[in-house]
C-alpha cells in the first residue's frame, strides 16, 4: 500500500540520518557527507535520503577568497562576512598577514577563533586559537 511504502522511506530516511555526518570542507567550500560506521566519505547526497537532507552545525568558518584574504561563513545560515562576527571571540595574538602584500609583510590580529588558555608560568588565561597556542 502507499502508507507502508511511504513509512518504508521515513524509516530509512531516518537510518540514513543516523549513519551519515554533513560536514562542510573549508578547502573545497563544499558539503560532503562521511558514513560514521564505514569512514567513508561521499560528495554526493547519499540517494537514501530523498528530498530530506541533514543538518549541519550552526558554526563559523575561516575561509580564504582568492587574494589569499581571510573572511568568515556559516554554512549552516549561507552568511558571509569579512568582519569577525560578534558572538564569537577571536584569538588575540598578533601574527603576520602575508595577504596584505606590503613589505615588510605586516602585524596584524590573528583571524581565527580563541580556545581560552592557561598561559605558563603565571597561570593566566588568554583567548587564544589552537594555531597560536
Amino acid at each position: 500500500t502507499a502508507y507502508r511504502r511511504w513509512s518504508a522511506r521515513k524509516t530509512l530516511r531516518k537510518l540514513c540520518a543516523e549513519v551519515y555526518w554533513k560536514e562542510f570542507d573549508e578547502e573545497h567550500h563544499a558539503f560532503y557527507y562521511r558514513n560514521m560506521r564505514t569512514g567513508l566519505i561521499a560528495w554526493e547526497k547519499p540517494m537514501s535520503l530523498g528530498s530530506s537532507d541533514i543538518p549541519t552545525a550552526n558554526e563559523w568558518k575561516v575561509l580564504r577568497d582568492a587574494h589569499d584574504f581571510p573572511y568568515y561563513y556559516n554554512p549552516c545560515t549561507l552568511d558571509m562576512s569579512w568582519q569577525p562576527p560578534s558572538d564569537r571571540i577571536m584569538c588575540e595574538a598578533t601574527v603576520r598577514q602575508p595577504w596584505l602584500k606590503e613589505y615588510p609583510v605586516a602585524l596584524g590580529p590573528c583571524e581565527f577563533f580563541a580556545v581560552e588558555r592557561e598561559i605558563e608560568p603565571r597561570g593566566e588565561k588568554r583567548n587564544m586559537c589552537v594555531r597560536c597556542a
